[in-house]
């Protein structure tokens, strides 16, 4: 691979992955009274797992297309959930110290959830092939 190849390639399918984490810390800093009241419980879940169902996917992408670690690319889907779980995790910890925010536990369920069900997809998509 060219050095031009690798750039395309990390712009192609690294880039998204971690524009994506960027855009989750970015809204995850935004202080409570800044945000929108939400009177629904549940949708606020709905939207933390599917904020994370992308993240698991585009995490997935990037870890598929490289090749620089052969035991990543192997093991994929474990290693996409694993990070999903991990950034989730890590962003109910950055909440604690925003104002206003707070970490739940209920919230990084949701988190995981979002990432279990794209692995969960992906595996029975490839399952029926």
């Amino acid at each position: 691979m060219t050095v031009a190849e690798g750039g395309q390639s990390f712009t192609r399918y690294q880039l998204p992955v971690l524009l994506w984490a960027l855009i989750i810390f970015v809204t995850s800093s935004i202080p409570s009274d800044e945000l929108p009241k939400l009177d629904i419980f549940r949708f606020d879940k709905l939207i933390h797992s599917v904020v994370f169902f992308v993240f698991c996917a585009l995490t997935h992408r990037a870890i598929r297309f490289q090749d620089k670690l052969p035991r990543l690319a192997k093991h994929q889907l474990v290693f996409s959930v694993v990070i999903t779980v991990i950034y989730g995790l890590l962003d109910e910890i950055h909440q604690y110290f925003v104002p206003g925010r707070q970490s739940s536990v209920i919230d990084l369920s949701a988190d995981a959830l979002g990432g279990l069900l794209y692995v969960g997809l992906v595996w029975l998509r490839e399952r029926s092939h």
